[in-house]
C-alpha cells in the first residue's frame, strides 16, 4: 500500500475507499476478493513492469480456470 499512500499524499486518489488488500494478498488467498456484485476492484499499476509480467500469466490462468473475467480486444 506504500506506493498508493505516497500518491494520496501528493493529491492523487483522494476519493477512493480504504484499501482492503493488495494484489499479492488476493492472488494467494490471504484476503478474499469481491464478495458481492456491488464491490469493486481497483488497480493502481505503479510497480515494475517485470512484476507485472510475472503476475499476469498467474492471474490469466486463474481467471480461465474459474471461467471469469472479460476479454478485451486490443
Amino acid at each position: 500500500h506504500a506506493q498508493l499512500r505516497y500518491y494520496e499524499s501528493v493529491g492523487y486518489f483522494q476519493d477512493i475507499p480504504p484499501v482492503h488488500a493488495d494484489l499479492g494478498e488476493l492472488v494467494t488467498g490471504q484476503k478474499p476478493g469481491r464478495e458481492t456484485p456491488q464491490e469493486r476492484t481497483m488497480t493502481a499499476n505503479l510497480g515494475l513492469a517485470l512484476d507485472d509480467m510475472a503476475v499476469a500469466p498467474l492471474l490469466y490462468n486463474k481467471a480461465v480456470e474459474r471461467k471469469i473475467g472479460t476479454w478485451l480486444p486490443l
